[in-house]
């Protein structure tokens, strides 16, 4: 739509917001919420200084990445930041007829990969140890709460370790997209599956081992009652947000002597330890829903770490 009055640069950004995300289907909703975010946080600094679109000149991008780094922002909010900005340029040159080369003022920083961190056997077994820890209470009620948000934490780190799926994959997670076998007395859990929708809106149907399935099995028993499908509540019976759990893990991290790791850290084990013990990389892909084998080639020298250590620990 080529602009026959000036707009305003918040205009332009609730436009892109309207349709420019839109279009992006393979873009996550945490993507495009981190992207208008950053977007309004750079209008906001640009604010004391222009104001509509046909003012914005290749410093409003230039200035603002100085700026960035002086403040001591990390390369990699440094590197989201430029990304969001040059998805927006791309969004003004198109519709606004704004000059292209704005998209070259805008710098994506190579950002270093990290090396995978993922947990040791002990201590992702204290992590869900902590996690159904039940506080001692007095009144009923507060015991059964008590009780199931235990449960519910138990599971939620099952779920995550068992199948390596995205924090954002989980809390997206609906009641129809279980599939339990039935619980037979006396018998073991067997598995079931899952249904996940990944990035871009495919949907995926993944594993669910015994150990995920009983734990899922033991928190619906003790699930609030609620209008809600999403399968992990909060306390008040809304579904649960990322932040929450991120919230709840390092408090469980932190009783479990793990203070330094975070929720991705039971993906990064979930990967880990499945290819060190013979999984098939497509397998492993497929459940992490990595789009690229080259992502989880990163893991070879972590995985030949635990070789190693386990030919030491189990010598002859």
């Amino acid at each position: 739509m080529e602009a026959t009055t000036r707009t305003t640069i918040t205009e332009a950004l609730e436009d892109f917001a309207t349709h420019g995300l839109a279009n992006r289907a393979r873009a996550s909703e945490n993507t495009r919420k981190s992207y208008l975010l950053d977007l309004r946080q750079w209008a906001v600094w640009l604010g004391t200084k222009i104001t509509y679109v046909d003012e914005i000149t290749v410093e409003s991008f230039t200035r603002y990445q100085v700026e960035m780094e002086a403040r001591g922002y990390k390369l990699s909010t440094r590197h989201r930041k430029a990304a969001a900005l040059r998805v927006f340029a791309h969004f003004l040159v198109r519709h606004y007829g704004l000059d292209p080369e704005l998209l070259d003022a805008i710098v994506l920083h190579e950002v270093p990969e990290k090396d995978p961190q993922p947990l040791k056997e002990s201590q992702y077994k204290a992590l869900l140890f902590e996690a159904g820890q039940v506080k001692s209470q007095n009144k009923p009620e507060a015991r059964a709460r008590a009780r199931s948000l235990a449960l519910r934490n138990v599971a939620i780190i099952q779920v995550l370790l068992q199948t390596g799926i995205r924090l954002s994959e989980l809390t997206a997670l609906s009641l129809d997209d279980l599939d339990l076998p039935p619980e037979r007395k006396g018998s073991k859990a067997e598995g079931g599956s899952l249904r996940v929708t990944r990035k871009g809106g495919d949907e995926k149907l993944l594993a669910l081992n015994s150990k995920a399935v009983e734990a899922i099995r033991a928190y619906l028993k003790v699930r609030p009652q609620s209008q809600a499908r999403s399968v992990f509540l909060a306390r008040s019976g809304e579904p649960l947000k990322n932040r929450a759990i991120q919230k709840m893990f390092k408090t469980v991290a932190t009783r479990a002597g793990v203070k330094w790791s975070h929720v991705h850290n039971l993906r990064a084990t979930h990967v880990t330890y499945h290819l060190a013990r013979g999984t098939n990389i497509v397998e492993v892909q497929k459940n992490t829903g990595h789009r690229n084998l080259k992502t989880l080639q990163k893991y070879a020298g972590v995985v030949d770490q635990y070789y190693r250590e386990a030919m030491e620990k189990n010598a002859l």
